[in-house]
């Protein structure tokens, strides 16, 4: 019997399985006693809210679980295994955004083409230039850092924690490309409707959804805490609770 509540599921309102993680045994540390299973989302006691957003758009939700059965054969890995098979997912959802997120540049550098400064066209601005020149070698690392992760998935290996670099550059950089774009509009910078603003909005858009493609997947700080430990070796954060069955933790309310 599963009860719970999970926010900032992306597609759950239009999905017809999902995948969800249980606390299988509350007796051992946090990251074990873990069992993952996919659902069908129209199972009787699931419940999605989609949860609007500043854009205006409804991409994330959150999922309400009350006394929603799943039966054994929808088990994914072994009982109190989960951990591991989460990880296969996060990796491949981190390598998937890194390498499939649009960033903005290509778009940023047509809009540079074809907008006139005070001084005239700003792709003959050196600010201009040296800005588009920056996020071109990002844009660069970004395309071939998923190609050597695509090639690994192609020999059968799991995405490893590399991917975080992608998934970390691609979503602050898409903020900061679109940012860039409002700051060169100018006062037109404030329209936002297809109709009024500069290509269509694309550039507001673009800000608005940047927050959560920060979020998804994983946060920017989680991300820096994964390169530093499993890509660079450096020594991780202390966690006192690493160790302590998960019943044991103290929580709010719980005595």
């Amino acid at each position: 019997m599963i009860n719970g509540q999970k926010i900032w599921t992306s597609g759950a309102h239009y999905s017809d399985y999902g995948i969800l993680l249980t606390r299988t045994d509350p007796t051992v540390a946090k990251h074990k006693g873990l069992t993952m299973f996919f659902l069908d989302m129209k199972s009787p006691g699931v419940e999605v809210r989609p949860i609007k957003q500043a854009s205006g758009a409804s991409d994330f939700n959150e999922v309400y679980f009350t006394d929603v059965r799943i039966p054994d054969s929808q088990r994914l890995g072994n009982v109190n295994d989960g951990w591991n098979v989460s990880l296969t997912t996060l990796m491949n959802e981190r390598m998937s955004i890194g390498a499939g997120v649009a960033t903005g540049f290509p778009e940023l550098f047509d809009f540079c083409n074809s907008l006139m400064l005070e001084d005239g066209p700003a792709i003959e601005n050196r600010a201009v230039r040296s800005k588009l020149a920056s996020w071109a070698v990002k844009a660069s690392g970004l395309k071939y850092t998923s190609m050597r992760a695509i090639s690994a998935l192609s020999r059968g290996e799991r995405p490893g924690p590399e991917n975080s670099i992608g998934k970390l550059v691609a979503g602050s950089m898409i903020q900061d490309v679109a940012t860039y774009a409002l700051d060169l509009q100018g006062a037109a910078g404030a329209l936002s409707g297809p109709e009024d603003a500069e290509v269509a909005g694309k550039f507001q858009a673009m800000l608005l959804r940047a927050p959560g493609t920060r979020v998804e997947g994983g946060t920017d700080e989680i991300m820096r805490n994964i390169i530093a430990e499993r890509v660079l070796g450096l020594p991780g954060d202390i966690r006192v609770d690493k160790d302590v069955p998960f019943n044991k933790i103290p929580t709010k309310g719980r005595a």
